[in-house]
C-alpha cells in the first residue's frame, strides 16, 4: 500500500497491483496442480488394486481345499437274487472333474457295469457258490484311487407257483407248498372217496335192473355185474395207491 501526491498535494491510500496478484496466482496454481497429481495417483493406485470379483475360485485357496479322492462304496456290496433285478450305483468322494470306473474281476452272468456312471445292474441269472471278488479303481483325470468290492449272488428258493389264468386277479397258488403240507394227499384221498360212492351207485343202479328181470338170466346177469365192480374197485384202490406212492417218492427225492 502506498500514498498517492498527486493533484495539489492532497494525499490517498492506494493498494499495490502486480506485484500481490501474481504471488496468488502462483499459490493457487501450485495447489490446483498438487490436487491434480494427489487425484492422478489414486486413480493409478485404485486402478492396479485387485478386486475381489476379479478373484476366481480356481486359485490357491479353491485349490487347497480339494479333498483326495476316494471310494465311498462299502467293501461289502449289496447281495443279489438269481432271477431277479439287481442295481447298485458306487460312489466317491473327494477329487475334480468327471469321474471315469474301472471294474475287474467275473461278474455273474447277466450283470453289466457302465464305466461313465459306475451303475452295476442287470438279473443274474444264476447263483455263486461263493462271494465274488471284484478290483474297482476310480480317475478324475489327475488321481486314482483303488479299492476291492464283494459280491454274492444268492439262488432264489422260491416255492413254485402256477399263475391263475382263468380267472385274473387271483393270486398264484404255491402247488410246491400245498405239497409239501399234505394238502396232495388229501386230495388224493378226496378223489377216491367220489369215485368209489359212484362206482357204488352205479352198482346199486346196475342190481335194481338185474332185479326186475325175471329167471336165472337175471341172475346171472347180477352175478356178472358183481364181478364187474369188484373189478372196477379194485382198479380204483390200486391207482389211488400208486398216486400216493409217487407223490411221497417225489416229495422225498424234492427235500433231498
Amino acid at each position: 500500500m502506498r500514498r498517492n501526491r498527486r493533484g495539489g498535494g492532497g494525499g490517498g491510500l492506494e493498494f499495490g497491483g502486480s506485484g500481490e496478484d501474481s504471488f496468488v496466482a502462483v499459490v493457487v496454481t501450485k495447489l490446483t496442480g498438487a490436487l491434480l497429481f494427489i487425484l492422478l495417483l489414486t486413480m493409478v493406485i485404485m486402478a492396479l488394486l485387485p478386486k475381489a470379483v476379479d478373484v476366481r475360485p480356481g486359485g490357491p485357496q479353491a485349490a487347497a481345499e480339494v479333498r483326495p479322492l476316494r471310494i465311498a462304496t462299502p467293501a461289502e456290496l449289496p447281495e443279489a437274487i438269481a432271477g431277479r433285478p439287481y442295481a447298485v450305483a458306487l460312489a466317491a468322494d473327494g477329487g475334480r472333474g468327471p469321474l471315469r470306473w474301472t471294474l475287474d474281476g467275473p461278474l455273474p452272468d447277466g450283470l453289466a457295469f457302465d464305466a461313465d456312471s459306475g451303475l452295476l445292474k442287470g438279473t443274474p441269472k444264476a447263483g455263486t457258490p461263493e462271494p465274488l471278488d471284484l478290483a474297482l479303481r476310480v480317475s478324475d483325470g489327475e488321481s486314482i484311487a483303488a479299492g476291492s468290492l464283494r459280491l454274492t449272488v444268492y439262488q432264489s428258493d422260491v416255492p413254485l407257483s402256477t399263475p391263475a389264468w382263468w380267472k385274473p386277479g387271483i393270486p398264484p397258488v404255491p402247488w410246491r407248498a400245498w405239497l409239501d403240507q399234505g394238502v396232495g394227499f388229501l386230495i388224493l384221498w378226496l378223489v377216491h372217496l367220489v369215485g368209489m360212492g359212484a362206482l357204488a351207485g352205479l352198482e346199486r343202479q346196475s342190481a335194481g335192473l338185474s332185479l326186475a328181470v325175471d329167471g336165472g338170466v337175471g341172475e346171472a346177469s347180477a352175478a356178472l355185474d358183481s364181478r364187474r365192480f369188484a373189478l372196477y374197485r379194485g382198479l380204483i384202490r390200486l391207482s389211488t395207491l400208486s398216486a400216493m406212492i409217487g407223490l411221497a417218492a417225489w416229495l422225498w427225492s424234492a427235500r433231498a
